[in-house]
């Protein structure tokens, strides 16, 4: 812990934590670098004089010197405002000597600056698209290639705990052993585990207007948790929840509200949200819609779209993506649109939304993730343009009021996780997951992790082909079962190209004819997926005809 930390930690003390709520001036010191607290103000009153830390007003506050101490016994002279901390016991002198010390020393920060970096979980061709942690160490993954992943390590380490011929949208944990996992593949659009992954099982039995694919998941606790979908304005809008952790589900119908769906978020049992888009027109298709984000106070019964005021200032072919809440004031909807990038802002809890474009000098577009540390800095991520091939990220340290290129961040990001506090740490989802932290971790990611060797594929980086695709694939000894299945873009399944039992081991060529199943002629992005016993190697195909 350096100096700063500790200032922050001693001023956490004297509130009873650093979990405990502050009222009257807040938190001033959570959540925030040592350059903003130099410079913070305080009821107008500046914090800190770099070298004179007994005339620094964050001292006279702690010791109850003038203008602060109005409520001591015997106020000094001048006594404007209250003792800090107001109302609680005064902070021991030999800590208000620290912080006076580490400013009379000009606020020294020496910890290392906050950085991104890979981890050494799999590189996902398409992309890891959810993760989900209990704390800043132990947490889960679900990922293109059709793995759940779990790491107690940040994912130094990680061990499969799943794979399956289905795509993998979103996870979700209550508790060390309790969670879910949503897919986009029909007739199986949700998992379950009751022992932290160590068995998955597809849950049954659930009603028949169900979401036909699950593409959010929020978990409250053990008991409750809500699921909404899908994605597809041809499918039906619709979401579910349990009240009594998995053992029955019950689903409605949110067509009224909305022609897709995406991404939901609850903060307890009754109070939620789920964002998407809704059209007006027959037969929509995503350039028809407009971003929809709608609250819930009971439970799901009653909706209201409080993008609703912004109507006219939400373009068609925009729809929301990903939710991100800093605190229960302050929240983002990631935007998603083929050609532009945009994020909502809310900081009333959500009563009232601001739309923010999102301009850095590499035109991202087609936006999905959305992750602030602060009120100031935050990122957002996705596909980077209407070709799904740049994967750009991009970061702002005013609230949104410009924006650089962060392709260092990651690629391909859909979701943003974080823990705040003195050191905060965070976790990205894309190509890879990517870490957020102060220190590196204790080993360096590895250029090729274990596991993570091409078996099946002599490569896996994008390729951009006519038609027919031909892929090389290599079919290992003594192999029980090969597929080769493509999908597309949004997670719907195109063609299954091969689906053998005891294939003949050695080199062979995969062609696709670029048709889906019904033989209809397709083009665009895909993702093909090999897979032999349980391992998974994929490649995206960009197809032209």
């Amino acid at each position: 812990m350096n100096r700063f930390q500790r200032v922050r930690e001693i001023l956490d003390e004297a509130v009873g934590g650093a979990g405990a709520s502050v009222g009257f001036h807040g938190a001033f010191w959570r959540n925030t670098t040592r350059d903003r607290f130099v410079a913070a103000r305080v009821f107008g009153l500046g914090l800190v004089i770099v070298g004179d830390g007994a005339g620094s007003n964050l001292v006279r506050a702690l010791k109850g010197e003038a203008p602060f101490g109005a409520d001591l016994p015997e106020p000094p002279a001048g006594a404007r405002f209250n003792r800090m901390p107001s109302g609680r016991e005064p902070v021991p002198a030999e800590a208000i000597a620290e912080v006076e010390r580490w400013i009379d020393d000009g606020c020294p920060d020496d910890a290392p600056a906050p950085a991104w970096r890979p981890t050494n979980a799999p590189i996902a061709s398409s992309r890891t698209d959810d993760i989900w942690f209990l704390d800043a160490r132990e947490g889960w993954a679900v990922n293109s290639n059709g793995q759940i992943l779990h790491t107690t390590d940040g994912f130094q380490t990680w061990e499969q705990q799943f794979q399956d011929r289905v795509y993998l949208r979103c996870v979700g944990f209550a508790s060390a052993t309790r969670g879910w996992v949503g897919t986009l593949t029909p007739g199986r659009p949700l998992y379950e585990t009751a022992d932290g992954g160590a068995s998955w099982n597809l849950v049954t039995g659930l009603p028949e207007g169900a979401p036909s694919a699950v593409c959010g998941l929020s978990v409250v606790n053990e008991s409750v948790a809500y699921a909404s979908g899908t994605n597809y304005p041809d499918r039906p809008a619709r979401m579910m929840r349990t009240v009594d952790g998995g053992a029955s589900w019950q689903a409605w119908e949110m067509g009224e509200h909305a022609t897709l769906l995406v991404d939901t978020y609850f903060t307890d049992t009754d109070h939620g949200w789920v964002v998407g888009g809704l059209a007006t027109a027959a037969n929509p298709t995503r350039d028809d819609v407009h971003a929809v984000v709608l609250r819930t106070e009971d439970g799901g019964r009653t909706w209201t779209d409080r993008a609703a005021p912004l109507r006219d200032q939400l373009p068609l072919g925009e729809w929301g993506w990903k939710i991100h809440f800093l605190d229960e004031r302050v929240g983002y909807v990631a935007l998603e649109s083929f050609t532009r990038a945009a994020l909502l802002k809310t900081t009333d809890g959500g009563d009232t939304w601001t739309r923010i474009d999102v301009h850095d000098p590499q035109g991202n577009a087609n936006l999905e993730g959305v992750g602030f540390l602060d009120e100031d800095t935050g990122w957002v991520g996705g596909w980077g343009s209407e070709t799904f091939e740049e994967g750009f990220s991009s970061a702002t340290v005013d609230g949104g009021a410009t924006w650089r290129n962060a392709n260092e961040v990651g690629l391909f990001i859909n979701r943003f996780r974080f823990f705040r506090g003195p050191q905060p740490i965070g976790y990205a989802s894309g190509r890879t997951v990517y870490r957020y932290a102060a220190e590196p971790p204790e080993a360096e990611p590895r250029a090729v992790a274990p596991g993570q060797e091409l078996v099946l594929l002599d490569d896996n980086a994008p390729l951009r082909t006519g038609v027919p695709l031909a892929v090389a694939v290599a079919v290992p000894e003594d192999a029980a079962h090969l597929t080769v299945d493509i999908w597309d873009r949004f997670g719907e399944h195109v063609r299954a190209l091969v689906d053998e039992k005891e294939p003949a081991p050695g080199r062979r060529t995969v062609h696709w004819d670029a048709t889906d199943t019904e033989g209809r002629p397709v083009s665009g992005s895909f993702l093909l997926r090999v897979t032999v016993d349980g391992r998974s190697e994929s490649q995206i195909a960009h197809v032209t005809r």
